[in-house]
C-alpha cells in the first residue's frame, strides 16, 4: 500500500478523478440500487492450478443456480444486478452439464501462491471512471448491460454486453461514458494489498 495518508491524498489529487462510490469493498447487499463498484464475496482458492477460467452462468432462480453448483469444485452463487448468476472457477474450459454460459479467461497464475477470488458487482452512471490502478492478480469484467471502455498503456478497449475482457496485470483504468454494469472478479494472491493506486501512467482521453 502507499507508504502515508499524505502520499495517498497526493495521488488522489494528482489523479484529479473522484473515488468509485463502494471502492469494490463495502458489501453489494448493503448498496443495493446504488451507483458504484460494491464486493459481492470472496471465495478462498488455496494454491491454485496455473490457468483458471471464469465460468458466468446466469439462473433463472437461486435454487436453479445451486442444483448447478454442486458439479464444481470452486463455485459460488451470487445475486447481482437483480439477478442470480454462478460462478464456477475452473482450469477446464467448459463445466460438464453446463450450457449456454460465458467463459472469461484464461487466467496465468504463477504456482505457489494461495488466491482469494474476490467477486463484485459494479454500476457506472454515464461519465463515470475508476483512477489509474493495478492489482496483485489478473482481473476480468463481463459487461451485462451499457458499454465499458478499458484503456491500458498498450491496449484500448470498448466492451459491450455479453462481452469480457481480461487485464493480466499493471495499470489500467475502466470508465463508462454512456452507463454500463458489469460483473468483476479479481484473483489476488493472499497477503498482498489486492489494489493499488498508480502514478507512473496517467491514461488518454479514449474513454472519457
Amino acid at each position: 500500500m502507499l507508504a502515508s495518508p499524505l502520499a495517498w491524498f497526493l495521488l488522489i489529487a494528482a489523479q484529479q478523478v473522484p473515488a468509485v462510490p463502494g471502492g469494490c469493498s463495502e458489501p453489494a447487499d448493503q448498496h443495493v440500487g446504488e451507483p458504484g463498484c460494491f464486493l459481492t464475496t470472496e471465495v478462498r482458492l488455496g494454491p491454485a492450478s496455473s490457468t483458471l477460467y471464469w465460468h458466468i452462468i446466469r439462473a433463472d432462480s437461486e435454487a436453479t443456480a445451486r442444483a448447478l453448483a454442486k458439479r464444481a469444485r470452486w463455485q459460488v452463487v451470487v445475486k447481482a444486478h437483480g439477478r442470480w448468476w454462478l460462478y464456477v472457477l475452473s482450469p477446464a474450459r467448459t463445466v460438464p452439464g453446463v450450457f449456454s454460459h460465458h467463459v472469461a479467461g484464461p487466467f496465468v497464475l504463477p504456482a505457489g501462491p494461495s488466491f482469494t477470488a474476490r467477486f463484485m458487482e459494479s454500476w457506472f452512471p454515464p461519465g463515470m471512471r475508476t483512477r489509474v490502478h493495478s492489482h496483485s492478480g489478473p482481473e476480468a469484467f463481463y459487461v451485462v448491460e451499457g458499454e465499458q471502455c478499458t484503456e491500458t498503456p498498450k491496449e484500448r478497449r470498448l466492451i459491450r454486453p455479453g462481452e469480457s475482457y481480461t487485464v493480466a496485470g499493471g495499470a489500467h483504468l475502466q470508465a463508462a461514458p454512456k452507463g454500463r454494469r458489469s460483473l468483476v472478479l479479481i484473483l489476488a494472491p493472499d497477503g498482498e494489498p489486492w489494489m493499488r493506486l498508480a502514478n507512473d501512467w496517467t491514461g488518454s482521453d479514449f474513454c472519457r
